[in-house]
């Protein structure tokens, strides 16, 4: 309206010369700031023919609607704003792995079709069957047997499994490549074990798919991701294809130019070069999949991510706690005195403020995979009453005197001996992620105060007289100590919780919330590794 109203008041004013700006949304509409340009994809044209850039860059133009479609095929809607940082590179990785299996599979199964029998004359189509029937067969109760083992690990070992499920299709396509090395009667077994390793890597990446994929998603648009994952999984097998075809061909040439030259000492042996391709690939494979997987931050908590994130907060936990020689101590954590005002003590703070966001958190996956196949046996989640009173030492009233002191929780936790400490950690029934949290936390400060008392305040061992005197006075003190610490930080003992940043005379306790304005993703679950087991009891009758 603007252009039209000084057009009529100036006659002299050539239309033919306006620039005009066409916007293009490629964002989400609700999301959308209006003062924010670089939201929108900007088209300048003008009026005037001669000068019309629409007509004058063709090639320009071509390329800009290629682009269009490319972007419009293969990547989400709003890329890059629509997905979380690191998305592209992780698909690059993804992509190349992918066409390395395309390719090494045409190579494996040219080998599993001869080790079956394809091109000898003594094997029939019906004994072929029967093989590739049993194969299946047995690899699928194979499967079953794995799901029902690790699949409640799927959630919390995203990248593990991830990489796990590459790594055992690698051993599959391996176990393909030497069939026809094997003798006819062990054949079944290998190619079965082979195909439960296919089938064990279908189940961890499609249930590890899922939860990258909502990892990447920030907008809600995981279906706009699945389906641009896809068709770039399409776009690879079909370059995958025209790779493996041409590879499969020039092996074949090279293999009847070797049977025709074997008698001129020229004999090229085309298994040795399908190894060498197979091997190559598989290398690659490995590094783009280790490196694919390596780039992902995730934001939900398991036990590696949890005990670095909070490694700070433990270690002041514990810090407080050799300083507190007695209960009197306690009073010093917490302002209450003659006052309304209530303040943290200053290590709450300042562990809360050093708590990391997700970005900034790396895991070492070697040390998870470790600790997921072998549990540590010091420190017990999650266990049953069973567990609690078979490995305990002492008597039932010190298990007694244990749920007194937690009987306002909903966790309990007993340490079997100081010497040589083993911990248990049960849930209640009821119990929230807090309390859950609450409780992880409390078990790791008991085992970190018991190393480092164990090695001796000053880095030097004590005396092992001293080590085995503890009694179980001694351990209800510390279980006491450590649980009106941990009452500080949570904000149990006479603190009321905030979670306003900007105040600085309201006390700071750590809390979901407090993880979730860090970036961390505390709405779903925790995924630290507690067992199903949970105990109930009723205060009442203990008080």
């Amino acid at each position: 309206p603007s252009l039209k109203h000084n057009a009529s008041d100036n006659p002299n004013h050539d239309m033919t010369k306006v620039p005009l700006r066409e916007y293009r949304i490629s964002s989400n509409p609700k999301n959308i700031n209006s003062t924010d340009s670089s939201l929108f994809t900007k088209k300048t044209l003008q009026t005037n023919d001669n000068q019309s850039p629409v007509k004058n860059n063709k090639y320009f133009n071509f390329l800009r609607a290629i682009e269009k479609i490319v972007r419009d095929l293969f990547l989400p809607v709003g890329y890059p704003r629509s997905v979380r940082d690191g998305y592209i590179q992780y698909q690059f990785y993804d992509s190349l792995q992918g066409l390395c299996s395309y390719l090494r599979g045409v190579v494996s199964t040219s080998a599993v079709l001869q080790a079956a029998g394809v091109g000898d004359s003594e094997a029939t189509a019906m004994s072929a069957s029967m093989t590739w029937a049993m194969r299946d067969g047995l690899g699928m109760v194979g499967g079953l047997l794995f799901s029902y083992q690790w699949s409640c690990h799927f959630d919390s070992h995203v990248k593990e499994f991830r990489l796990f499920a590459d790594v055992i299709n690698d051993v599959g396509l391996l176990l393909d490549m030497l069939a026809p090395l094997f003798d006819r009667q062990y054949l079944l077994w290998i190619m079965s074990l082979a195909t439960l390793c296919k089938v064990m890597c279908g189940m961890a990446a499609g249930a590890t798919k899922g939860s990258i994929t909502q990892h990447f998603a920030i907008r809600g648009n995981m279906a706009d991701l699945n389906a641009k994952e896809g068709t770039q999984e399409t776009l690879v097998s079909l370059v995958g294809m025209l790779l493996g075809i041409t590879l499969a061909h020039n092996l074949q040439k090279l293999e009847n130019n070797g049977q025709e030259e074997i008698n001129n000492n020229h004999y090229y042996n085309s298994f040795a070069l399908s190894w060498i391709i197979f091997v190559v690939l598989t290398i690659v494979h490995v590094w783009a999949n280790y490196l694919g997987v390596a780039l992902l931050r995730l934001r939900t908590l398991n036990r590696e991510r949890t005990t670095i994130a909070m490694e700070k907060v433990i270690d002041a936990v514990v810090t407080a706690t050799m300083e507190s020689y007695d209960d009197d101590d306690y009073d010093d954590d917490v302002i209450t005195k003659k006052s309304e005002v209530v303040s943290s003590p200053s290590w709450v703070v300042d562990s809360i403020e050093s708590i990391p966001s997700p970005e900034n958190v790396y895991e070492s996956m070697w040390s998870s995979t470790r600790s997921l196949l072998f549990p540590s046996r010091r420190l017990r989640l999650g266990c049953s009453l069973i567990d609690i009173f078979s490995s305990n030492g002492h008597s039932d009233e010190s298990l007694y005197e244990n749920m007194q002191e937690f009987r306002h929780e909903k966790y309990f936790i007993s340490c079997q001996d100081l010497s040589t400490p083993v911990i248990f950690v049960a849930l209640r029934v009821g119990a929230s992620d807090e309390d859950e949290l609450k409780a992880f936390i409390h078990g790791v400060v008991l085992m970190r105060y018991l190393e480092a008392q164990k090695k001796g305040v000053n880095g030097e061992s004590c005396n092992t007289d001293t080590r085995r005197s503890a009694d179980v006075n001694e351990i209800m003190k510390l279980l006491s100590r450590t649980h009106r610490k941990i009452d500080v930080l949570f904000g149990h003992s006479g603190v009321t919780k905030t979670h306003d940043h900007n105040d600085s005379n309201v006390p700071r306790c750590l809390s979901l919330e407090e993880l979730e304005a860090k970036g961390w993703d505390v709405q779903s679950r925790l995924y630290l590794g507690f067992r199903k087991w949970r105990l109930q009891w009723e205060s009442s009758k203990l008080e």
